[in-house]
C-alpha cells in the first residue's frame, strides 16, 4: 500500500489532486479497480505485468480519470468542478438555454468561427460527468450537446468512451427522473454558436498545431515544477502508511462530493419513476447467508458507508446496504473471501433518495474476537489439525 500511495504521489500537480486514503486500491492492496489507468487518454496512468505506472510529466490535465474514479479519490482542476459548472451555465445563459460543451481540438480548428460565450472548453469530453450535466438539467437546460473532434486521429480519443458511458447514464438519470432534456454528442459545432458566415472547418487541419502547443505547456508545466522541489530540496508532503481504523471498527467513510450533487439535482427534479435502473453508478449488495462467515469485512472496507455494520440489543449483528450511498467501486466483492457478496448493476431508482436499506443478519461468528482462546481455535480450523496447543 506504502509504494501505491508513493507512486500516486507522484501524479500531484496543477492539474490534478489525489486523494489517496479514497482509492479503494489504497484501501484494499487486492482492490481489482484500475479505472484510471484505463480512462486514461494520454498514458500518464498505465498499467503492466499487475503493476500501476505513473508518468506525471505525460498528463495533459484532461481530468478522464477523475470522471471514472468510482470514489472521487482524483480531483480535476482544469478546470475545477464549480468552475466549469459556472462556465456551463454562462455559455447556457447566453446561448437561450441551450449547453454546449466541446473539446479543445474542434474549438482550436474553428477559431475565429465560432461565438466563445456560447460554448465551453474542455481539453476532453472525458471530463465531463454526470453531476454536471444532471444539474445543469435541472438549472434550465433546454438541450446539452457534447461536441467531439475528430477522435480518430486523436492522441486523447480513449476519453470518447468515457463521455459515451457518462452520456447513457445522464439520459437514463433524466429519462427516469421524467426531464425533457436529452444530452448528446455531435461532431458538428451547432448552428446556434457559429458567427454569421462562418465557413465549414477541418477540425484535423487547422487545429493541429494550436492543440500540441497546449499540450506542450501542460507538459512544460508539470516538468517545471518537479524540478523547482528539486532544486530547492523541498521534499513531498510523506503520505499516510495505514488508515486509522474507527471506534466501529471500520476504515473511515466519505460520500464523493459529486455523488452528494447528483443526488441533490434529481431531488430537485423531482419523483422517479418506479424502475429499476442499470448505470455505472450505483449498485445493490446481495449476500448469500449460506456463503457467508460474518466476518463483516465488506462493513470495513466500504469507502462509502453503504455497508455498514449494525447489532442489536439482544445481541444479534449484521450489515446493512444503502444502495443510494454505492459507488460501485467493488471493493466489498474484492474482499470477500467466499464470495458470499454480489453487486448487482440493476437499483430501483426510488431507493437512490429515499434511504431505503437491505438489513442481512448473520450467523454467529464460531470463533468470536472476544474469545481469548479465538486464535488457537481459528489457527485448528484452518490447518485441520487438532493437536494445538496454547502456552
Amino acid at each position: 500500500m506504502s509504494n501505491l500511495m508513493e507512486l500516486f504521489e507522484k501524479l500531484e500537480s496543477q492539474n490534478i489532486t489525489v486523494h489517496q486514503n479514497r482509492c479503494v486500491s489504497v484501501r484494499n492492496r487486492n482492490a481489482s479497480c484500475m479505472r484510471c489507468a484505463e480512462a486514461c487518454t494520454s498514458g500518464c496512468i498505465s498499467y503492466s505485468d499487475n503493476t500501476i505506472i505513473i508518468a506525471p510529466e505525460k498528463c495533459v490535465g484532461c481530468g478522464t480519470c477523475a470522471t471514472v474514479c468510482p470514489t472521487c479519490a482524483l480531483e480535476a482542476h482544469k478546470p475545477g468542478d464549480a468552475q466549469l459548472l459556472q462556465d456551463c451555465l454562462d455559455a447556457m445563459a447566453a446561448a437561450d438555454g441551450e449547453a454546449v460543451i466541446a473539446c479543445e481540438r474542434i474549438l482550436s480548428a474553428a477559431s475565429g468561427l465560432y461565438d466563445p460565450a456560447k460554448v465551453v472548453s474542455v481539453t476532453c469530453l472525458g471530463r465531463v460527468e454526470e453531476s454536471l450535466l444532471v444539474t445543469l438539467a435541472e438549472m434550465g437546460a433546454k438541450r446539452i450537446t457534447l461536441v467531439q473532434g475528430e477522435c480518430d486521429s486523436c492522441e486523447l480519443a480513449v476519453g470518447l468512451q468515457t463521455a459515451q458511458l457518462v452520456r447513457d447514464t445522464a439520459n437514463v438519470l433524466l429519462q427516469t427522473w421524467n426531464s425533457p432534456v436529452e444530452v448528446r454528442i455531435s461532431a458538428k459545432l451547432p448552428s446556434f454558436i457559429r458567427k454569421t458566415g462562418a465557413e465549414e472547418f477541418d477540425a484535423g487541419r487547422r487545429g493541429f498545431f494550436t492543440n500540441m502547443k497546449d499540450e506542450a505547456t501542460s507538459v512544460a508545466s508539470i516538468v517545471a515544477e518537479e524540478s523547482i522541489n528539486d532544486a530547492l530540496k523541498i521534499e513531498r508532503k510523506e503520505p499516510p502508511k495505514y488508515l486509522k481504523v474507527m471506534e466501529d471498527g471500520t476504515l473511515p467513510h466519505f460520500i464523493p462530493d459529486r455523488r452528494e450533487r447528483l443526488l441533490d439535482a434529481l431531488a430537485a427534479l423531482g419523483e422517479p419513476q418506479d424502475v429499476m435502473i442499470d448505470t455505472r453508478l450505483w449498485g445493490h449488495v446481495v449476500i448469500d447467508p449460506e456463503k457467508c462467515t460474518s466476518c463483516q469485512m465488506c462493513a470495513t472496507f466500504c469507502p462509502t458507508g453503504a455497508i455498514r455494520k449494525w447489532q442489536g440489543e439482544d445481541g444479534t449483528f449484521g450489515v446493512e446496504h444503502y444502495p443510494g450511498d454505492c459507488v460501485k467501486c467493488r471493493c466489498c466483492t474484492d474482499i470477500c473471501r467466499t464470495d458470499a457478496l454480489w453487486l448487482s448493476d440493476e437499483v430501483f431508482a426510488v431507493d437512490l433518495l429515499s434511504g431505503a436499506v437491505d438489513r442481512y443478519e448473520m450467523a454467529p461468528l464460531k470463533n468470536p474476537p472476544s474469545n481469548p482462546h479465538s486464535i488457537l481455535h481459528s489457527m485448528k480450523d484452518l490447518i485441520g489439525i487438532s493437536q494445538i496447543y496454547e502456552r
